[in-house]
């Protein structure tokens, strides 16, 4: 636990199994009126961690006597390692769960949220699956999924939000004014919160210090993504964003404009591959090869996501067209 700003204490919830449970920031407002962003996750040792870190906040700083009450708790958005605690830490101290309608459609139940891995799988990643292999793999995936998020990361669903509130609008905490805003790109009900007056912008997983953020089938959207990382960089007053992985980044007007320059390169990439195989097609396999020659199955699995968004916001904008050819799916030119 540290103070990252007067007031606001970062709670650091170790991961583990590398990307598959990433270690989690969560931030808390502290103050009379006080708020949690972000609840990390829901087994028993983040629970019993998040406890024993909010208990030495109150203490070790001396607030409890300035009148230290955290009474509600909002996830940025509904991944598994952002709402998975949202139930138990209500249940251990009683803060109001606070959801966008949107969220709370995700998270009521197993179904709904299940379901939401399903709403745009952009032709399965753009690899056609028949047979019985694939129905299998698919079972084994599905099987892993729930496992997984189950037992490692302690996930449970919220039936019954305190509060569901707009996806744009204010935010009391202490006294002062903070602006919750959609940022949508990353997922497709992401949040972020900003005090202008302090020029803090808590940016969940939209904005990271060291890595981009993950993109890809379903709910993600890479134009959309752009706007709203647009959209930060205009904020008024910017001076610290707070992300939800990795450290503060104390210069977020230079690391927004690397992003997007980021993002800008890999379409240019992805379309000059495609005009390179422009006679033969190229399939997102073939593209991936391509761009990461010599890395791993993991990373050319979790780089197909931004490749096929690519491909996809290409294709609305009718510079490469696609066709199937012996159940592989390959993009030409327009």
């Amino acid at each position: 636990m540290k103070e990252v700003h007067q007031g606001i204490f970062l709670i650091k919830e170790k991961g583990s199994f590398g990307n598959l449970k990433p270690t989690e920031n969560i931030y808390i407002i502290a103050g009379e009126d006080g708020l949690v962003y972000d609840a990390g996750f829901g087994n028993k040792k983040a629970i019993k961690h998040f406890l024993r870190e909010l208990e030495q906040i109150e203490n070790d700083h001396l607030l409890k006597d300035k009148g230290f009450s955290i009474t509600r708790i909002i996830p940025s958005h509904c991944h598994p390692d952002h709402f998975s605690g949202l139930m138990k830490i209500r249940k251990k101290t009683g803060v109001r769960v606070l959801l966008t309608e949107r969220m709370a459609d995700i998270i009521k139940d197993k179904k709904s949220f299940m379901n939401s891995f399903n709403a745009d799988g952009y032709t399965d990643y753009l690899i056609l699956k028949k047979g019985f292999k694939s129905k299998f793999r698919d079972f084994l995936e599905m099987f892993f999924t729930r496992f997984f998020y189950k037992r490692i990361y302690g996930l449970s669903y919220v039936s019954n939000p305190d509060e569901i509130i707009e996806e744009d609008s204010i935010i009391e905490i202490n006294g002062e004014q903070w602006k919750l805003f959609p940022t949508p790109g990353h997922a497709i009900d992401h949040v972020s919160l900003y005090n202008e007056e302090k020029g803090i912008l808590l940016s969940g997983d939209n904005i990271l210090k060291s890595i981009t953020t993950w993109l890809g089938p379903p709910n993600c959207d890479i134009k959309e993504y752009i706007r709203s990382i647009e959209y930060i960089h205009s904020l008024p007053n910017l001076k610290v964003i707070l992300p939800a992985h990795g450290d503060l980044i104390e210069n977020p007007k230079e690391r927004i404009e690397e992003i997007l320059n980021h993002r800008e390169n890999r379409t240019k990439q992805v379309i000059e591959i495609v005009q390179e195989h422009s006679k033969m097609g190229v399939s997102p396999s073939d593209i991936v090869q391509i761009i990461y020659p010599n890395e791993k199955r993991m990373l050319h699995e979790i780089a197909r996501g931004w490749v096929c968004l690519t491909l996809k916001m290409l294709e609305k904008g009718n510079q490469v067209s696609r066709i199937e050819e012996d159940n592989v799916i390959k993009f030409f030119p327009s």
